[in-house]
């Protein structure tokens, strides 16, 4: 009797654990499922976590908006050495629609890119390493080749892009080419074809993606750039493309490096220049004119001549002439570009989509080939 109880009491015992042990996986199985349809329920608690996250969201990009893009210390490339785009622009730009593009031309060393820097916040007196777009050192300038190369863009706190154009029919890219450094289009076109038609490329893009375009020579009146001007309005697209709108830009012509005979000539200068863009839509009427004397700074560690010795210039300072010119060219009117409403990214883009479709122009294809002939 006594080891049938014992027997009992063992197999009464193994129940038991068997028991609890299936209890046990009975709690975990639960416990596994039961935080599966915690994953799988929409749970208050999770709803909570998701709104909190889709909030933080929100006011990450409300923050963006509000900070906007990062500011440019330096101008960056939208057009290469090779004249090839580059979108890298693009992150400085923002979804504003109230903006202005002021684009640079000229000869070469003329001074495009000190004004151009100057446009866009830089002191006549500051440092030319401050400078947004890079001024022509001494060295460029002793070996006779030119600083810009393509096409460089800056933007203002102010919302003002500003491009700065590689000189029109410029020598030293005449040199480049000859020696087989930069090609352009075609070969069949001679060296000399080959800049002009570079010019005219770049003069017509420009001609289409600016409010306002500032034409700088020196102090004498260059009839050349007036003729290209002349024939970039004629190389346009037709009304009847539908990607192109023709409101053509205002023309500001600066004259820099102008002496004291200069000012005193500046009647005979805008009737010269008027005479030869009286053909053209770009100057309805009396063409902007503006006189811009020698910045010349001051050397580094010299005293400055107390007031009683200095002499008359028979001109006004530079940044005088400079903040007239300054206002008169923010103050334009903005015509629309295309034929919808732009922002500053849009504007981007269709700039891109002007620049391909100007290499394969018609127009200018056989006008390279009427040059040739």
């Amino acid at each position: 009797m006594v080891e049938n109880d014992k027997s009992n009491k063992s197999k009464l015992r193994s129940k038991n654990h068997n028991r609890d042990n299936d209890s046990v996986v009975h709690a975990i199985l639960t416990k596994d499922t039961s935080r599966k349809e915690e994953k799988d329920k929409p749970d208050g608690s999770l709803r909570g976590s998701s709104k909190h996250r889709k909030r933080n969201t929100f006011h990450q990009i409300l923050l963006n908006k509000l900070v906007g893009p990062p500011e440019m210390a330096h101008a960056t490339a939208i057009l290469d050495y090779q004249l090839n785009w580059v979108d890298k622009g693009i992150e400085f730009l923002t979804d504003n629609k109230d903006f202005c593009v002021v684009g640079v031309i000229g000869g070469q060393g003329v001074g495009k890119s000190t004004i151009a820097s100057m446009f866009a916040g830089a002191r006549p007196t500051g440092a030319r390493r401050s400078y947004m777009f890079w001024p022509q050192s001494r060295d460029v300038r002793e070996s006779g080749v030119n600083q810009t190369c393509g096409l460089y863009m800056a933007v203002s706190t102010e919302r003002f892009i500003f491009l700065d154009s590689q000189p029109m029919l410029s020598h030293s890219l005449l040199d480049s080419i000859m020696y087989g450094d930069r090609g352009f289009m075609s070969d069949t076109l001679g060296p000399d074809a080959q800049v002009e038609m570079q010019s005219l490329q770049l003069l017509t893009f420009l001609l289409s993606v600016c409010h306002v375009i500032v034409v700088v020579s020196d102090w004498a009146v260059d009839p050349a750039l007036p003729r290209l001007l002349k024939t970039a309005e004629m190389l346009l697209p037709s009304k009847n493309n539908t990607d192109f709108k023709q409101n053509l830009p205002h023309l500001v012509f600066v004259y820099n490096f102008s002496s004291s005979i200069d000012f005193g000539k500046q009647k005979e200068h805008k009737d010269t220049l008027k005479e030869l863009m009286k053909d053209s839509k770009l100057c309805d009427g009396e063409p902007s004119v503006f006189w811009l004397p020698d910045n010349k700074l001051p050397v580094r560690g010299a005293t400055p001549p107390p007031p009683q010795y200095l002499q008359y210039q028979g001109h006004p300072s530079f940044q005088s002439c400079f903040e007239k010119l300054r206002n008169k060219v923010f103050a334009l009117p903005r015509a629309s570009i295309a034929s919808h409403p732009l922002t500053e990214k849009t504007w981007f883009h269709f700039a891109a989509r002007t620049w391909d479709s100007f290499h394969k122009c018609q127009q200018l294809i056989e006008y390279g080939k009427l040059l040739q002939s």
